[in-house]
């Protein structure tokens, strides 16, 4: 079971390091494959490059496609490709820019969103300190410094949010959140909330080991958890939720997501657990857009932030299928597609530490929507799922290969599954050759 959770929370895939697999498609296909081409070719809108720091105009195709939506999902199929990686940061600027998004919700723990908040708007602390597992890259630290830049100039009114989506572990840092909120404004109640906490906050470091506490010990924290949010509640009821602080929001929050986590570890079926686990992480995006006002961007892997379910085994339920559900048509998905190239991951990947980073080849399925989206002019493209006509309708509509590559590959399990990008996706970025992000 732990090594199970562990697994998922990586989003693994299967194949050994440079492996390509290679399916033989027959002659008579080729037509019908020229076709579907075309049709694609003709309905795609081109992306003139990667680079955040260019010009935008390339990006406009998607006021329209986004339209009113309050809630952007944006996408990866690997946790470790530069291209990818850069194109998001453009994405994020343009929404920001463009669109007037403010909340920048990622799958990072909890704590670590704290830290990146504080960070973007006060320029105290190290960002590549504060991300994990793969995502402490040049990339993502250069978009968290341009957030950070952002957020300081005057004349941007709205500044930008930092939310850490996740759940899989808690620091010291997030109970620091809440009492020190309590001690400032509520001493009276800070030795109780103190007490609940007391045992429950050496306990939360790591997931693995919070799983081998017994049912009753779980429970017991539960209820502490519960318990805190239940007297921040209380003593703050009266207040006009209008003129509520920022200080207020983010420790009734930070309360909830301690809650959260304790709930999510309850059950001792992996299904239940997951379950529960990606249903917080759209709870908390919305909490993001609800509780701070704003609209609202997440960034994931492809796998989460789906409105379908891509890993049948690993992500029997993704916390975009629930947003979607909740949100209807102000939730959109962009996902994100490559067909060739190299891509970071863990080589050996430890929870404790001293994992090993390395690279590898993506690898080849030639049935795969991932080989067909490579074969269209240009390199890059943006695709409307939800709007194609001729062959390519009926192309995107049908179940094939898709690649979804986690953070680790897994003995003895895919990397590409069955799907409908249709299914998945609203608005798909497709960059045909990606790079290994690059890490330090």
């Amino acid at each position: 079971m732990v090594a199970m959770v562990s697994a998922a929370l990586l989003v693994g895939g299967c194949a050994k390091e440079g492996e390509t697999k290679t399916v033989v498609v027959t002659e008579s296909a080729e037509p019908v494959q020229n076709d579907v081409i075309s049709s694609i070719k003709s309905q795609a809108k081109p992306l003139k490059t990667v680079d955040p720091t260019q010009p935008m105009d390339d990006l406009q195709p998607l006021k329209s496609m986004i339209g009113d939506a309050r809630y952007v999902g944006l996408g990866e199929n690997t946790h470790g490709s530069s291209e990818i990686f850069t194109m998001k940061f453009r994405l994020v600027k343009y929404l920001v820019t463009e669109l007037g998004f403010t909340n920048f919700g990622m799958e990072e723990d909890w704590g670590s969103g704290l830290k990146l908040n504080e960070y973007i708007q006060t320029g105290k602390g190290n960002p590549r300190e504060f991300l994990n597992l793969l995502y402490p890259t040049d990339e993502i630290v250069a978009m968290i410094d341009w957030m950070k830049e952002y957020n300081a100039d005057p004349s941007n009114k709205r500044k930008i949010q930092f939310i850490g989506l996740d759940i899989k572990s808690l620091d010291q840092g997030v109970y620091q959140q809440v009492t020190d909120y309590v001690k400032r404004h509520y001493p009276d109640m800070l030795a109780e909330v103190e007490l609940n906490y007391k045992e429950l906050r050496l306990s939360t470091g790591s997931l693995q080991d919070y799983m081998k506490l017994s049912p009753e010990v779980r429970e017991r924290f539960k209820g502490n958890a519960e318990k805190v949010v239940r007297l921040l509640e209380e003593k703050t009821k009266q207040a006009d939720k209008k003129a509520e602080t920022t200080e207020l929001i983010w420790a009734k929050g930070t309360a909830t997501a301690i809650r959260n986590f304790t709930s999510m570890l309850i059950p001792d079926d992996y299904p239940s657990m997951i379950k529960l686990h990606e249903q917080y992480m759209a709870d908390q995006a919305m909490w993001a857009g609800e509780a701070l006002n704003g609209k609202t961007m997440i960034w994931a892997h492809n796998t989460h932030v789906a409105k379908g379910i891509v890993d049948k085994e690993l992500y029997p339920d993704a916390f975009g299928n629930f947003l979607k559900q909740r949100l209807g048509d102000q939730y959109i998905i962009m996902g994100s597609t490559t067909s060739e190239g190299d891509y970071t991951l863990f080589s050996e990947y430890n929870p404790e530490g001293n994992s090993k980073v390395s690279t590898a080849k993506i690898p080849q399925d030639v049935n795969s929507s991932n080989y067909m989206l490579g074969k269209v002019s240009p390199e890059m493209y943006l695709l409307d799922a939800r709007h194609l006509e001729g062959p390519a309708k009926q192309w995107i509509g049908e179940k094939r290969p898709l690649l979804a590559l986690g953070g680790q590959l897994l003995p003895n399990k895919p990397v590409y599954f069955d799907a409908t990008l249709q299914e998945q996706f609203d608005i798909l970025f497709h960059i045909r050759k990606t790079s290994p992000s690059h890490m330090k």
